[in-house]
């Protein structure tokens, strides 16, 4: 029975493989919203620069808030849906919004191209709520399977590794005009749709007894891994949170800004 519980903490070439991809649909997907989203509705679309940035505001608000609210509902959440696992429950509701919403965050207003602007603006801020809460669910699940999969240290930060390995170098993208918008849309989602495939079908959720979990916790405190339990008030406490706090959101803003602004750099010299 021992042995059962240790062997989850190695994993197989194919596991590794299979969870490396788990995050394709998600960087194809950001690496063309946040170079392009301003070129396509300022430029293409003919909204406001006002307009442009409200879309970006209210995709960062949704993505702030479904971060918090995917991360404590799939922690909550026990075997998911018909025992797929809860982890990858969540992840497949975010690669279902993100396939559903995406084309039509880059593509005419369908059925209201010459309506009024409040309808579009409707319209096109419906489809990226959608959007932005699938890639946040599609991140935290992706991100918070590690600690599901192995119980190793080492383990863990070479899976962290290898899901920032498998991206492209989808920055290239053009932005001639609206059908290529178009072909470009559907290349990104059918692209990420075959690493999600093989992230659902290759990786299997360790679903663990509460008996094995209970045999699992004592086999860590045995060999001097002892965890402490922490509740949120426990964690604000706690300087390392706001150490990786500062760092982090520095570096996203860093690189989403530079995304954003890089394609202007033409214009400016």
């Amino acid at each position: 029975m021992e042995e059962s519980i240790v062997q989850p903490d190695v994993l197989s070439k194919r596991s590794k493989f299979t969870y490396s991809v788990g995050h394709v649909l998600n960087d194809v997907t950001a690496a063309m919203w946040l170079s392009y989203f301003i070129v396509f509705y300022y430029r293409v679309m003919n909204f406001t620069n006002a307009a442009a940035g409200y879309f970006f505001l209210i995709g960062q608000i949704v993505d702030a808030v479904s971060t918090i609210f995917v991360s404590l509902a799939s922690d909550r959440t026990q075997t998911g849906l018909f025992h797929y696992g809860k982890r990858k429950t969540w992840h497949l509701i975010g690669v279902v919004c993100v396939l559903i919403s995406f084309p039509f965050c880059f593509n005419l207003c369908i059925g209201c191209q010459n309506s009024k602007f409040w309808i579009q603006f409707i319209y096109y801020a419906i489809f990226i709520t959608i959007f932005q809460f699938g890639w946040a669910s599609s991140q935290v699940a992706h991100l918070a399977m590690i600690n599901e999969l192995t119980h190793k240290d080492g383990e863990r930060v070479a899976l962290n590794s290898y899901r920032f390995s498998v991206t492209g170098d989808e920055s290239n993208i053009t932005s001639a005009d609206l059908p290529i918008f178009r072909k470009l849309t559907f290349i990104v989602i059918g692209f990420g749709l075959i690493f999600m495939i093989i992230f659902h079908v290759g990786l299997k959720e360790s679903n663990q007894t509460i008996e094995e979990k209970e045999r699992h916790s004592k086999l860590i405190s045995t060999s001097n891994r002892k965890l402490k339990q922490m509740t949120w008030k426990t964690i604000l406490c706690e300087k390392e949170f706001y150490q990786c706090a500062v760092i982090w959101t520095s570096a996203r803003i860093i690189l989403n800004i530079t995304q954003v602004k890089y394609i202007f750099i033409d214009n400016i010299f």
